[in-house]
């Protein structure tokens, strides 16, 4: 794997269909869709933790079960960076017992992958219905003729969406862990503490790293555990996508893609980021390391879109290859 790689940064748009990825607080009979407003507006957005929650399960399903624990009882996840993949990308906090009160201390490891949440791009009032749905109570018994009065009312607000959202790896921090590191001892120095510093320290080899960036990449591909699929079918893969490879780490590329009210992609803005990104990433067939992979109708100017990305010499192809061709890249 290439030694030089400082980040791994992805941003994507998705076409939903008819469907509530993500509920709000409702109420007793109502599943409404989690919201946020903007200029007077509400749009449709999924959280940054059911995001992470649906590219684990993603990953889970590309590991073996002793490389994914499960949270205990108390919330904690096992913090094995060697052998746990999910701790490692994901981060843990969790707490060891001292003998004493007072002696116990907290192991926190950050997560080296930054997930966005997904914010949708079309207005709600353009594509938000409700689901009538009943329900049976388990245990019910029902009488003759008392049909009715035995189900329960329930709505569900549903949606059509253009969903924008993102991914950063830091990969410097894959399979390694920040270790205080003495530089200098207080008598050396005739101060009353020593000179610290941090240094990373590793705890799997370069083909370890290679392959745990190659699952999750899989896993962005795949991910499809969101909610509410059993009768609300859709997916929620990347339609449009940029992928790029960096020696300096940044998260300018999330600002790429945004569209209007009728799912134009901001050209402009598209081409100025893409200028900016370009100067902070490793060069892949003598080109900036940048992928782009769309798929026809993902947006309404998606001719426009592909033609600025030619023009701006970024390879243009199905989002599938694009993230091949960047896991390619980066193994070299």
């Amino acid at each position: 794997m290439r030694d030089d790689v400082k980040a791994v940064q992805v941003v994507w748009l998705s076409r939903t269909g008819l469907t509530n990825l993500n509920s709000g607080e409702g109420g007793s009979n109502l599943v409404d869709i989690k919201k946020y407003r903007f200029a007077g507006q509400e749009y449709p957005d999924v959280s940054g933790q059911a995001m992470r929650f649906y590219l684990k399960e993603a990953l889970r399903r590309h590991l073996q079960p002793e490389e994914a624990c499960v949270a205990d009882e108390q919330g904690e996840n096992c913090g094995r960076i060697a052998q746990c993949v999910l701790c490692d990308l994901f981060g843990f906090m969790w707490t060891e017992r001292g003998e004493r009160r007072g002696e116990g201390r907290s192991h926190v490891r950050v997560s080296p992958v930054k997930l966005s949440p997904a914010m949708g791009l079309l207005p709600l009032d353009m594509t938000l219905t409700v689901d009538f749905l009943t329900r049976r109570p388990r245990g019910t018994t029902v009488e003759a003729g008392d049909q009715e009065e035995a189900r329960s009312i329930v709505n569900v607000e549903l949606a059509v969406n253009i969903y924008k959202a993102g991914l950063c790896v830091d990969m410097q921090r894959i399979g390694r862990e920040e270790e205080v590191t003495e530089l200098l001892k207080a008598e050396s120095t005739r101060r009353r503490y020593p000179i610290r510093s941090v240094e990373l320290k590793s705890y799997i080899d370069d083909a370890e790293r290679a392959r745990r960036i190659g699952i999750l990449l899989d896993a962005l591909q795949d991910f499809s555990d969101y909610s509410k699929q059993a009768r609300l079918l859709t997916d929620f893969t990347p339609d449009v996508v940029l992928i790029s490879l960096q020696h300096n780490y940044s998260h300018r590329l999330q600002k790429a893609l945004e569209t209007d009210s009728s799912g134009n992609v901001n050209v402009g803005r598209l081409v100025q980021v893409l200028d900016e990104v370009k100067p902070d990433c490793l060069t892949a067939d003598g080109r900036p390391a940048i992928w782009a992979g769309v798929l026809d109708g993902s947006v309404s100017n998606v001719d426009a879109v592909s033609a600025a990305l030619q023009q701006a010499g970024v390879p243009v192809s199905t989002p599938r290859q694009a993230i091949q061709a960047a896991k390619a890249a980066l193994a070299v």
